[in-house]
């Protein structure tokens, strides 16, 4: 069994970045993972987030502005602590 794949590695399909303090910010979860890239576009193909580390989340803002409600698509390259790789792409929905 590898424990560099779902469920180890956890990206939430939606999140609400309103303030209230649950679910504010998109997060990779997992402590499988040793290196890591995580980058979020917008429909347009417009990158709106990027980092490689595992304690940044997105916020859902854009140029320090809020990004409207609607679904981006993000890219996950990863390397575990086996030096497995782990690449997904999928949808996370942006609500407010």
């Amino acid at each position: 069994m590898s424990f560099c794949a779902d469920p180890y590695i956890y990206v939430p399909n939606a999140f609400t970045p309103n303030g209230d303090g649950k679910n504010d910010v998109l997060f990779v979860r997992s402590k499988m993972i040793s290196e890591f890239n995580l980058l979020v576009y917008d429909r347009w193909g417009e990158k709106v987030f990027e980092t490689q580390d595992i304690n940044k989340g997105w916020d859902g803002k854009f140029k320090g502005k809020p990004c409207d409600p609607g679904v981006f698509v993000y890219y996950l390259d990863a390397t575990c602590h086996n030096k497995l790789q782990y690449v997904k792409k999928a949808n996370v929905t942006l609500i407010r």
